[in-house]
C-alpha cells in the first residue's frame, strides 16, 4: 500500500479517541437526568441555578459532539484512503487503461453509495482523505479532535 494507509495504532487512536469523547458525553447526559431528578422543592427554590448548569451542560456537550464529528471524519478518511488503496491493490499489474479506470469509477460509486454522495464529492473525499492521511500529524489532530475536517482538508493544498 502507498503512504494513505493508517498504521493498526492510528486505527486504535481513532477508536480511542471516539470512545473517550462518547463516555465524556455520556458523563454529561447522566450529570443532566440528576439535575432533572433532584428534588422538586429544592429545584424551585433554585430553579435559576438548575437552568444554568442545564445550558453549561449543553455548551459542554456541543463540544464533545463537535469533537466527536471531527473524529468521525478521521476515522472516514482512514477507511477511504485504505478502500481506495485496497481495490487498487487488487488490480492486476498488467490492467489495461480500461480496467484501471472502471476500478477507479467502481471504488468512487462503492465510497458515494455508503456515504450517499454525488460520484463526483465521493471522488474529492477520497483524494482529499488520501492526502490528509498521508499527513500523519494532521490525521492524529483530527482523531484527536483537536481539529475540524474543515481545518484539516485545507492543509493537504500546500502538500
Amino acid at each position: 500500500m502507498g503512504n494513505a494507509a493508517a498504521s493498526p495504532v492510528e486505527e486504535a487512536g481513532v477508536v480511542e479517541g471516539l470512545r473517550a469523547s462518547v463516555a465524556s458525553l455520556d458523563a454529561l447526559f447522566l450529570k443532566d437526568v440528576n439535575l432533572d431528578r433532584a428534588d422538586p422543592d429544592v429545584v424551585t427554590g433554585e430553579a435559576v441555578d438548575v437552568l444554568e448548569r442545564k445550558s453549561e451542560l449543553r455548551l459542554q456537550r456541543l463540544a464533545f459532539w463537535k469533537q466527536l464529528a471531527a473524529q468521525a471524519a478521521a476515522g472516514m478518511a482512514v477507511d477511504a484512503a485504505e478502500f481506495a488503496e485496497f481495490q487498487e491493490a487488487m488490480t492486476p499489474p498488467d490492467a489495461t487503461d480500461t480496467e484501471k479506470a472502471f476500478v477507479e469509477m467502481s471504488t468512487t460509486a462503492e465510497v458515494a453509495g455508503v456515504l450517499t454522495l454525488s460520484p463526483g464529492a465521493a471522488a474529492a473525499f477520497i483524494s482529499q482523505s488520501r492526502k490528509v492521511c498521508a499527513m500523519p500529524p494532521v490525521t492524529a489532530a483530527l482523531a484527536a479532535g483537536a481539529v475540524s475536517w474543515r481545518h484539516a482538508e485545507p492543509v493537504k493544498l500546500f502538500v
